[in-house]
């Protein structure tokens, strides 16, 4: 699954956490400093895989724990509006 940040969202990061807004629904949601860190990894990857691998390397933490945990933020941020799929952004048949 491919991931991305939505259209209408802005992010600001405040000292290491963060905010994200989306514009179309006014949803706001914080971030602490990993999930900030998450965050930037989906921007450069959008894959929660390569987001896992990266964590995993900087990290000193359970892998199960950890992809549970990401897998977890993700479903959240997905729920949210935040990130998308690009099963969403398949084009319809015309």
């Amino acid at each position: 699954m491919r991931l991305r940040i939505a259209d209408d969202v802005v992010f600001r990061d405040l000292a290491g956490e963060s905010v994200l807004l989306n514009l179309s629904t006014g949803t706001y949601f914080g971030l602490d400093a990993i999930g900030t860190r998450l965050w930037h990894l989906v921007a450069e990857h959008g894959s929660s895989a390569l987001v896992i691998e990266t964590l995993l390397a900087e990290y000193d933490v359970d892998a199960l724990q950890l992809q549970k945990d990401v897998e977890g933020l993700i479903d959240q941020l997905l729920a949210k509006g935040l990130l998308t799929t690009n099963a969403e952004q398949t084009p319809t048949a015309r």
